[in-house]
């Protein structure tokens, strides 16, 4: 062990002139080498590196063969525990060259070669670099056995899955089953029921697809051709909650539910657990996530521990039997056994932490509003009390929330609305599964047609459609409108402002206006773009590059290219005004190609849309680059400074 206060008593050796062998550099430093036997740090190495010429001390390394010292002034003001290479020439560099007499590096090589890591080169710099290496790498293995070992005693604690998993996954995760029809035989089918496996007949009638039930369970069923080879396959996730030794326990597992020769089988596989454990310092919350570690700190698929104290809010449905064991019958006032029965796919994280803060959360919770209580710190009333209150709107809604559980995104659009929500319009809205950002274009909306209205147009726009998210309708019937005004069509007819089919109309309509010239546009565009692109990146990677609009004719081409709306009149204008701004993504071996077309809201600084040819995006590569290119955006330098009026 090295004691400091008896290295600070030896004093620096003389520097030596050290003549380079013929044909080879000098160095950059010189270094004299001794081992003194000193009384209370023993056998102990010491190398003086001096900068050639002007003979200046630039390091001292003390080593005993275990451990290490160094110090780049003296007296030494801090002493430093890093590798020599790096306190001589900076944090990055990777080797210097030091002029040492061969008689010298031997004794260095002697004390030091235990702990060293292998190193092909026998230099002086080599001997104290590779020593440092070997005890960090020693160090860093205890480290991971130690964490390795922790983990392991942390999974010890999880109990097995509870008895009833499959049972429950039945019932409550997916609540229903398939039943598998033969071909018609005479005038009936043969049936057999994937939960109970019980065997009947159907009338020939019946059609794949179609809803039904099983006569001795009970369990509702969809039909499905038993002659199918491929099974269907169901995914979910689920969050069980455990007590174990006064300590709470929280595991999240992928659950997938498959079918052969019309029987049920289920795998269950972990991928996230919280442990919240009580030390003598309080509370301490462990984390470990399987995940793909392929970078850093691990290789592949396993499980990594997270920093203390993160939590996991993935949306799940919550194994509720067992939550009056784990958290008795009044968590915070309210029975989460009872509570969650039914609840679906929820953040239990979140739950537990909004009850545990916000007052409102129990009102709501007792009302079975498990949905609003997860997201309650998103609403700006949160503090408030009665329904009312609460959420802003009026408290004849309140059946039609306890009844449906309604979220916070169905609670924002509900809200927007200038007339009364039917259930059956509601039910519509759900169908649409809105998205948080979908409610902005929506309210847009709703300022100008029903509630009603709104949900039976874009629902069957999407039943005509199928394949496309309800953003992509939203997109298409405002640029619809955006160039129908342009053109200045006629919109007070119904069957012009609401078209059949949105998709055909509005490409009909974009030939139109793509053909109308924009020469005066192109003035505006040219003249806005200099102090719009007023202190952004140049951005490009060895993959693909980006190309900022020049003229208003460059968005039309970029449409026209990739058979997509940016050529549309609202584009155009949310983009010289540099709040919704948009951004081409070229290859970089094609930078005048049209490639793939990036908008991105400069207010929130977040990807409104990412479309490459026919509204596809084909290249994940592209994704991260332009989450690359939105990271340089958000530096304060690089933001829009200026609104150009359109």
């Amino acid at each position: 062990m090295l004691y400091k206060k008896e290295l600070e008593q030896v004093p620096v050796q003389n520097y030596q002139e050290i003549i380079p062998i013929k044909d080879t550099k000098a160095a950059k430093y010189v270094a004299t080498v001794q081992v003194l036997n000193l009384e209370k740090s023993g056998k102990t190495l010491v190398i003086d590196v001096f900068l050639r010429g002007n003979k200046e001390l630039r390091l001292r390394f003390f080593s005993d063969g275990n451990s290490f010292l160094a110090c780049k002034e003296w007296p030494a003001t801090k002493w430093l525990k890093s590798k020599p290479t790096r306190l001589l020439e900076g944090e990055y560099a990777y080797r210097c060259d030091i002029d040492a007499f061969e008689s010298d590096i031997k004794k260095a090589h002697d004390v030091l070669k235990k702990r060293q890591v292998y190193c092909y080169r026998r230099e002086l710099i080599d001997e104290m670099d590779s020593f440092v290496a070997g005890l960090s790498s020693q160090k860093n293995e205890e480290a991971a056995y130690r964490k390795q070992a922790l983990m392991k005693a942390h999974f010890e604690m999880f109990p097995d899955y509870p008895p009833d998993l499959k049972d429950y996954c039945e019932t409550d995760v997916f609540g229903f089953t398939y039943i598998f029809i033969s071909k018609i035989q005479k005038e009936s089918r043969k049936a057999i029921c994937g939960h109970c496996g019980h065997q009947f007949l159907m009338p020939r009638e019946t059609k794949v697809g179609e809803g039904s039930s099983c006569p001795k369970c009970n369990m509702k069923g969809i039909l499905r051709a038993g002659w199918r080879s491929d099974g269907p396959t169901n995914k979910a996730k689920l969050c069980i909650a455990y007590k174990v030794q006064n300590q709470l326990l929280l595991r999240w597992i992928k659950i997938e539910r498959t079918f052969n020769d019309s029987k049920v089988n289920y795998s269950f596989e972990d991928y996230y657990r919280n442990l919240y454990l009580q030390t003598p310092k309080g509370q301490v919350i462990y984390a470990y996530k399987f995940q793909n570690a392929s970078w850093g700190f691990g290789c592949g698929w396993d499980w990594y521990r997270q920093r203390n104290g993160m939590v996991n809010y993935d949306e799940s449905y919550v194994y509720n039997r067992n939550l009056s064991a784990v958290f008795g019958t009044s968590y915070y006032h309210v029975d989460l056994q009872t509570g969650l029965k039914n609840a679906g796919q929820l953040s239990f994280r979140a739950l537990l932490g909004n009850l545990k803060t916000i007052p409102a959360a129990e009102y709501l919770f007792k009302l079975g509003m498990t949905n609003l209580v997860t997201e309650l710190g998103s609403l700006q009333r949160s503090n408030g009390k009665g329904f009312s209150e609460i959420l802003g709107i009026s408290k004849q809604y309140l059946p039609l929330y306890r009844k449906f559980n309604v979220t916070l995104v169905e609670h924002r659009i509900i809200s927007k609305s200038m007339d009364w929500v039917k259930e059956t319009s509601f039910l519509k809205l759900r169908a649409l599964s809105p998205k948080d950002s979908d409610v902005k274009d929506i309210g847009e909306l709703l300022k100008t047609m029903s509630f009603e209205r709104f949900a039976n147009y874009f629902y069957k726009q999407i039943q005509m459609g199928k394949s496309k998210a309800l953003s992509h309708y939203l997109m298409l019937y405002k640029d619809y409108l955006s160039m129908s005004e342009t053109l200045k069509v006629d919109l007070s007819r119904k069957s012009v402002r609401f078209p059949n089919n949105i998709k055909e109309s509005h490409d009909l309509i974009l030939f139109r206006f793509n053909r109308v010239k924009h020469k005066n546009e192109d003035k505006k565009f040219k003249r806005a773009a200099k102090k719009l692109y007023s202190g952004m990146p140049q951005f490009a990677n060895s993959e693909f590059c980006i190309v900022y609009p020049a003229l208003r004719s460059d968005l039309i081409k970029e449409g026209q290219s990739l058979n997509h709306c940016v050529g549309a009149d609202r584009y155009y204008k949310d983009h010289i005004a540099g709040t919704q701004m948009i951004f081409f993504v070229r290859k970089i071996t094609e930078p005048q190609k049209p490639f793939v077309t990036m908008e991105v809201d400069m207010q929130e600084l977040r990807i409104r849309q990412l479309y490459g040819y026919g509204d596809k995006l084909k290249n994940s590569n592209v994704r991260a680059f332009a989450n690359e290119f939105l990271v340089a955006l958000k530096r304060k330098e690089n933001k829009v400074q200026i609104t150009v009026s359109a």
